[in-house]
């Protein structure tokens, strides 16, 4: 007789899975190539923004499964709720995800072809040497990360055929970002003493704090001149300014929360700018 637990162990395999590829952050880039896509004119539900949504989405879990794979032990401090930290899952799985992930993209790319087709292998590469040789640099990681997270609008405009007009999209983006990444840093401070040098650890937490407040600046500055050319926009986007303010507040405070916080402000945004247009 089958025990009444038995099949809740691939549901629990399966849910491991989802958590690890992070699947809000997967939406959030899907919907980025589709806003990208909008905004350069052109259909987002049609076939070739559709494709490169998905493409987004398994960049996304080659780079959320590769750095987990490889921060094991600094997540047993940091995140011990991530699936391979609490044992949910073993770092062969997380090498499986990552391995069909990259190949899924591939594919994904070539249908779309052009500029996405080129973009992707390297953007690729650069999410598998992140962790081992980008992290560790401090704020060059965490501006490598800024402008990879920000390519979705930029796949949205190439799969129309138009990436210019995406690039406003990507300049808002990329410090914002920033600025998350920053946050993050300083909130996994504990877990990284004595594995990498992040900036909080490298330069200390008042001088990460300062570079925090420097991006924040740098988005006001891309900001202000949508919000002067879009009255409406310039309405709607007051959530997203509020809560990237607490979410500077909190790592200013030392409080830990503030990359949650500057995550919302970034898809707060990214509507506001979809409705305003």
């Amino acid at each position: 007789m089958t025990h009444a637990g038995r099949p809740a162990a691939p549901l629990a395999t399966a849910g491991a899975l989802v958590r690890l590829v992070r699947w809000p952050n997967a939406l959030i880039a899907a919907a980025g190539v589709l806003a990208g896509a909008w905004w350069a004119g052109g259909d987002p539900l049609a076939f070739r923004p559709l494709l490169a949504a998905l493409c987004a989405v398994a960049l996304t879990a080659i780079a959320n499964a590769e750095n987990d794979r490889r921060d094991v032990a600094i997540d047993r401090v940091a995140h011990p709720e991530r699936p391979l930290a609490s044992g949910a899952l073993g770092p062969a799985a997380a090498r499986r995800v990552v391995v069909g992930a990259a190949l899924l993209a591939l594919v994904l790319a070539a249908a779309v072809g052009g500029a996405v087709l080129l973009a992707t292998p390297i953007v690729i590469g650069v999410m598998l040497v992140y962790t081992p040789w980008l992290k560790p640099l401090g704020l060059p990681g965490n501006l490598a990360v800024a402008l990879l997270a920000s390519l979705p609008f930029l796949y949205g405009g190439w799969s129309v055929g138009s990436g210019r007009p995406a690039l406003a999209l990507v300049a808002l983006a990329v410090p914002l970002h920033l600025a998350r990444e920053i946050a993050k840093d300083l909130d996994d401070s504990a877990g990284d003493a004595g594995a990498r040098r992040t900036l909080p650890i490298a330069a200390g937490p008042r001088v990460a704090r300062a570079a925090l407040l420097t991006a924040l600046a740098l988005f006001l500055a891309v900001l202000l001149p949508f919000a002067a050319a879009r009255p409406r926009f310039a309405v709607l986007v007051v959530p997203a300014l509020v809560l990237a303010g607490a979410g500077a507040w909190r790592a200013l405070r030392g409080r830990t929360g503030g990359p949650r916080l500057l995550k919302a402000a970034m898809v707060c945004a990214m509507a506001s700018l979809l409705v305003a247009r």
